[in-house]
C-alpha cells in the first residue's frame, strides 16, 4: 500500500468515525471536570493576583519600595514553579490528582486568609511564599484531569477554557471586589474574602471529583498499571515540543508578570488614574484575558497550534507597547487593554496543549509542570524584580518594555515548534498516538 492510499484509507477511517460518533450529553463528566477545574483554577489567580491589585494600598502601609513590590511577586513564583513541578509529577507517579487537588485547595486559601494579617515586608514575602507552594501544582494537576476526560476535537477549547479562568475571575472580577473591598474597608479584608472561595471549591471537589483510574474497566487498570515506569520517565525530557514550549514559557512569562505586577501601579503613579479607575482599566483587561483565552486555543483546534501560538504571540507584544505609549481616558484605555491582551491566548497552548499531545496522556502532569518550572522560575521570578529595579533607576515604564520584549521573542521562537493539532495531523495523513516524537 502506497502512502496516498494510506493517506485515503485513514481519512475514510476518521470520516466514518465521525458519522458514527454517539451524541453527547452536555451533562456528561468532560464537561463537570472542565467547570470543576475552570473555577478552581480562576480563585488560585484571584488570591495570586489580589496582591498586584492592592499594592497601591499595601505599598503606603507597609513602606513597600517598587523592588520589594517586584521581589514579593518574585517569591510567590519561585515557590510556584518548583512546587508545580514535584507535585504535578507525584500526581502521575500515584496516578491521582485528586488526592493532591484536594489538600493544597485548602492550604492557598489558608495563606490568603494569613496574608491579611502581615505587618512588614518580611512576613508578606513568607505568606506569599508559602502561597506559591500550594498554589503551583493546580494547573498541571487541573489541566491532566482535563486531557484525561477530554474529546480530541475539543481538546485546545477544553483546556484554553479552563486557562481563560486566569482572565474572567483573576483578572476582571478580582481587581473590581479587592479595590472596592480595599477602598471601603482596607486590604486586610481584601485578603481574607478572597480566601472564601477556594474553601468552597474543596468541599465541591471532595464531592465530585474523580480520578480517572476509578472510572476503568478492570482490563483498562491493569493496562494502566505501569502508567509511569521509573525507567521511562526521562521521555518527558526528550519531546523537542517540550523544550520549544519551555523556552517559550520563559518569554512569556516575562511578559505576563512585568506587565501585570506593574500595570496598575503605571496607572496610578504615572498616569494618575485613581485606583477605582485603575480596577476598571484592568478589569478590561482581564475581559480580555478570559475572552482571547479560549478563543486562541479554539481556533488552534482548525487553524493549529503553530500558527496560533505565532500570531497571537506578536499580538501580545501590543499590550505593554500601547499601556506605555497611550494615556488617554478610562473608556480608551479599558478598550484597548481587552483587544491587546489576545496575547493570552498562547498560554494554554504552550503550558498544556502542546506539551498534552506530543506525550504519552501518563506525563501530561509532568510535562505542565516542567513549563510551568522554566517559566515561574525565570519570566516569574526574574522578571518582576528586574522590572522593579528597572523602574527604581529608569522609570515605571520600563517594566512594560520589558514584557513587550518578551513577547516579541517568544513568538519567534514558537516557529521551532513541531505541529501537534489532531485537525493538522489528519488532513496531512499523520496518525496521531501521543508518542514521544523524535528530538
Amino acid at each position: 500500500m502506497n502512502a496516498t492510499t494510506g493517506k485515503k484509507l485513514n481519512k475514510e477511517r476518521v470520516s466514518l468515525a465521525m458519522v458514527n460518533e454517539p451524541k453527547k450529553s452536555f451533562f456528561r463528566y468532560e464537561n463537570g471536570v472542565v467547570l470543576m477545574m475552570f473555577f478552581t483554577f480562576g480563585f488560585v489567580f484571584m488570591e495570586r493576583l489580589s496582591v498586584v491589585y492592592l499594592f497601591p494600598f499595601i505599598a503606603p502601609d507597609l513602606k513597600l519600595n517598587n523592588a520589594e513590590i517586584g521581589m514579593i511577586v518574585s517569591i510567590l513564583a519561585i515557590c510556584w514553579s518548583l512546587s508545580g513541578f514535584v507535585f504535578g509529577s507525584i500526581s502521575d507517579l500515584i496516578g491521582s490528582r485528586k488526592k493532591v487537588l484536594l489538600p493544597i485547595t485548602l492550604a492557598f486559601s489558608l495563606f490568603s486568609f494569613l496574608s491579611g494579617i502581615a505587618k512588614s515586608f518580611g512576613s508578606m514575602l513568607l505568606l506569599r511564599g508559602l502561597m506559591g507552594v500550594s498554589e503551583g501544582p493546580v494547573l498541571p494537576i487541573a489541566q491532566a484531569a482535563v486531557v484525561a476526560e477530554s474529546s480530541e476535537k475539543r481538546r485546545g477549547f477544553n483546556l484554553g477554557f479552563v486557562q481563560s479562568s486566569l482572565g474572567l475571575i483573576g483578572s476582571t472580577v478580582t481587581p473590581l471586589i479587592v479595590t472596592a473591598v480595599a477602598t471601603k474597608y482596607s486590604w486586610h479584608a481584601a485578603f481574607y474574602l478572597v480566601g472564601v472561595p477556594g474553601i468552597v471549591m474543596f468541599f465541591i471537589l471532595l464531592k465530585w471529583m474523580i480520578d480517572p483510574s476509578k472510572r476503568m474497566t478492570k482490563e483498562q487498570a491493569a493496562a494502566h498499571d505501569h502508567r509511569v515506569k521509573r525507567e521511562d520517565y526521562p521521555a518527558v525530557f526528550k519531546s523537542r515540543n517540550v523544550w520549544v514550549c519551555m523556552v517559550i514559557s520563559a518569554f512569556m512569562m516575562t511578559w505576563l508578570f512585568a506587565f501585570t505586577t506593574f500595570a496598575p501601579t503605571y496607572l496610578t503613579g504615572h498616569d494618575k488614574f485613581t485606583p477605582e479607575a485603575m480596577g476598571l482599566i484592568m478589569s478590561a483587561m482581564g475581559l480580555g484575558t478570559f475572552f482571547w483565552g479560549f478563543i486562541g486555543p479554539a481556533i488552534s483546534d482548525k487553524w493549529g497550534r503553530k500558527p496560533t501560538l505565532i500570531l497571537f504571540g506578536f499580538i501580545a507584544t501590543l499590550s505593554p507597547v500601547c499601556l506605555a505609549l497611550v494615556h488617554g481616558s478610562i473608556a480608551t484605555m479599558m478598550i484597548i487593554g481587552f483587544l491587546t491582551t489576545a496575547g493570552q491566548a498562547t498560554f494554554p497552548l504552550f503550558m498544556a496543549v502542546v506539551p498534552g499531545e506530543s506525550l504519552k496522556p501518563k506525563y501530561v502532569g509532568t510535562a505542565v509542570g516542567l513549563t510551568q518550572l522554566v517559566g515561574e522560575f525565570i519570566g516569574g521570578t526574574a522578571a518582576p524584580s528586574i522590572g522593579g529595579i528597572a523602574a527604581d533607576h529608569f522609570g515605571l515604564a520600563a517594566p512594560l518594555w520589558i514584557a513587550a520584549g518578551g513577547a516579541f521573542v517568544s513568538a519567534l521562537i514558537a516557529f521551532g515548534l513541531r505541529e501537534t493539532a489532531p485537525i493538522r495531523m489528519k488532513k496531512s495523513g499523520a496518525i496521531v498516538d501521543q508518542e514521544v516524537p523524535a528530538l
